[in-house]
């Protein structure tokens, strides 16, 4: 690539800066074109240090010198060449080249300190004043001392740097050397002026377009307030716009760096924002009136919008208390269980949280190939259930071909498992969720738990949700300690998957609860739990407006709602009295069982034309993408997708066999 590419740049560029580009373009694609891994910048340091140092040539010249001179005796008469090897020797010279000069020059003076010593005073026959004289005793480590000749060869360091670091040490000590510019003013410095001006663009430029931290966070400001500058622009830009100010004016344009460096150490509490995803709609509506009105606005609409956005987020901030809260009372009673303050074998008081993650593909790399960015893998679903008192998350992982869909029937089968297998057996449960309708907030999921309380199955119930927007909670910390296990490993089949889990956490904190079990059959069952409790239970009116909920046994079909943390209850009675609900105290009675539909026959034929090519292990081409035991469909049979075929339509299919 780089000789094809020289042809090009002999024309685009001038001779002279020809073989500094060949030089860059090497350093920046050497390793990618040669196929090796790149190196840490570090190492890779080091190594130009030794390229740039010696030649191939100087090399073999250096090893053929130290031959030489350990295969004489030493001229000391002590044997110094019996005590080194030829290799340890080049390592050394080497390890010493890579030094800066401060540092060989740091090197250098510890060891002729730790060498030196005086001896007896002397007289010269040309003075009548005393003097002491130094010596040093050379040597390698403790053990073995050496010549001063051979001490040299060692460090491949020259008898006139020696004597020079000698008389260095001698008359000023250890301290490093200063440059000789030190306290010197360049020439090319910027004078008061110049920098007051850029001070002055900066701060006003700030007052403009700038937005205070909502926060109020001083921390990150070094003690003044955040200033935030949109994220479209950047030191650059505002460059540009200070270049343009200072046109036809007198004052001196201070260069792109020095205005970099003036921000950094004058105002490093005015700061770009950082680009963000998934954020609440009614904060971004709020910013943006609050930019409105403080352009062009009256003061009693500047004040409106202000109290709308404070309003937001005092809600927002007392749901996320009202979270911690119950996340500490969980935390107290599991410990008081534990360290046995308490006569009692399961905890009086728990809470969780669950929520959906995003779904993970199969077969994945670390280093992906390019085709398969066009393709659909296979992919597998992630459902977390968060106990933080432990703290500990079950992760329900799902193959595309077992999932019914994200429905409020998925929610609760899992749910359920949950309860049976991984519950604490606690009495009051605390249970928090985001908004989302279709999965969590609906009225199937509040009559389950009404179903819980009637058998007996817990005592209380109080279930919330987060502010939407403001939903981020303990599952996600979780979801993506196991996302990052998952960017950093290469994945092809669903049990591999099952270990990144298993293995995303020192302390066990991931745990995997996969569908299939080793022997393929079902772990949990799917129910038509919502068809099935509409039996017995009435839909609350308004589901979507409250925010908290709480349910009793001692109250057996009775829900008290609230709008939000401080709001006033509602008691909503939803169980119907026509009806008898004796199936409901009995736990062992369950909804009829959902099966899944598995695999279309056309995903399973995309799989293996398409996917199996990517996996390099015959086994695990297998597992992922196995050879179909159906008949291949045909273009007409394409043309109707199968219910379960979600992840890509059957024309696509056609079109890409």
């Amino acid at each position: 690539m780089i000789e094809q590419f020289s042809q090009f740049s002999d024309i685009l560029l001038p001779k002279e800066l020809l073989k500094p580009f060949r030089d860059v373009e090497e350093e920046y694609l050497g390793s990618f074109i040669s196929g090796q891994a790149s190196v840490h910048s570090t190492d890779r340091r080091k190594q130009e240090c030794v390229i740039e140092g010696l030649t191939e040539r100087e090399r073999l010249s250096e090893r053929k010198k130290i031959t030489k001179f350990l295969s004489k005796p030493c001229g000391c008469g002590n044997d110094c060449q019996k005590k080194f090897t030829v290799s340890e020797i080049l390592d050394a010279r080497e390890d010493f080249r890579q030094m800066s000069w401060r540092e060989q020059h740091s090197f250098i003076i510890g060891k002729l300190q730790s060498f030196i010593h005086g001896t007896a005073q002397s007289k010269s026959a040309r003075t009548s004043q005393t003097r002491q004289r130094q010596r040093f005793n050379y040597c390698i480590t403790a053990d073995r001392p050496v010549c001063r000749k051979f001490f040299l060869l060692y460090y491949g360091e020259s008898i006139d740097r020696l004597k020079r670091r000698q008389k260095y040490l001698i008359e000023t000590g250890t301290v490093p050397p200063a440059h000789g510019n030190t306290g010197k003013k360049p020439k090319h410095a910027c004078s008061r002026d110049a920098i007051e001006a850029v001070l002055s663009f900066i701060s006003n430029f700030a007052a403009i377009h700038g937005l205070p931290d909502p926060g109020r966070d001083l921390r990150a400001g070094k003690g003044k307030l955040t200033i935030y500058l949109p994220t479209i622009m950047n030191f650059m830009a505002i460059h540009r716009i200070y270049r343009k100010s200072m046109q036809g004016s007198d004052g001196r344009v201070v260069e792109y760096h020095a205005f970099r460096r003036l921000w950094v150490d004058n105002f490093p509490h005015i700061v770009f924002s950082k680009t963000k995803s998934d954020l609440c709609m009614t904060c971004e509506e709020h910013k943006k009136q609050i930019n409105i009105t403080a352009a062009a606005g009256t003061e009693e609409e500047k004040l409106e919008a202000l109290d709308k956005a404070r309003e937001h987020l005092i809600s927002a901030m007392k749901k996320r208390t009202h979270y911690r809260q119950c996340i500490e009372v969980s935390r107290q009673s599991y410990s008081a269980l534990m360290e046995g303050e308490e006569q009692q074998s399961k905890p009086d008081i728990m809470h969780y949280s669950w929520d959906f993650a995003q779904q993970v593909h199969y077969p994945y790399e670390d280093h992906q190939v390019g085709p398969i960015y066009f393709k659909t893998s296979r992919n597998a679903q992630l459902f977390g259930v968060c106990c933080e008192a432990l703290p500990r998350q079950v992760n329900y992982l799902i193959d595309e071909a077992d999932f019914p869909g994200k429905g409020a029937d998925t929610v609760i089968a899992m749910l359920h498992h949950f309860f049976a297998c991984y519950g604490l057996g606690e009495q009051h449960l605390l249970l928090t969720a985001d908004n989302c309708t279709g999965q969590n907030k609906n009225n199937a999921v509040l009559h389950y738990l009404l179903y819980r309380t009637i058998a007996g199955l817990h005592a209380k119930i109080d279930w919330s949700f987060m502010l939407v927007g403001h939903t981020k909670f303990s599952p996600d910390a979780y979801f993506g300690l196991l996302k990052k296990k998952y960017r950093r490993s290469r994945t092809y089949t669903y049990r591999q998957l099952i270990n990144i889990i298993n293995t995303s956490t020192v302390k066990k904190c991931n745990v995997c609860h996969p569908y299939r079990d080793d022997d393929g059959s079902a772990s949990f069952r799917y129910h038509a739990w919502s068809k099935w409790l509409e039996k017995y239970f009435r839909k609350l009116p308004g589901i979507t407006n409250y925010h908290h909920f709480s349910m009793d046994s001692r109250n057996p079909g009775v829900v008290t709602a609230r709008r939000y943390v401080d709001s006033e209850q509602e008691t909503f009675e939803l169980l119907k009295k026509s009806v008898d609900y004796s199936a409901l105290l009995d736990g062992s009675i369950l909804p009829k069982e959902i099966i899944p539909a598995g695999l279309s026959p056309e995903r399973q034929w995309y799989l293996y034309d398409k996917i199996r090519e990517h996996i390099p292990d015959s086994a695990d081409k297998d597992e992922t993408a196995p050879l179909p035991a159906i008949t291949r469909p045909t273009k007409k049979q394409n043309a109707s997708p199968s219910p379960n075929n979600t992840a890509l339509p059957a024309g696509l299919v056609v079109n890409d066999q």
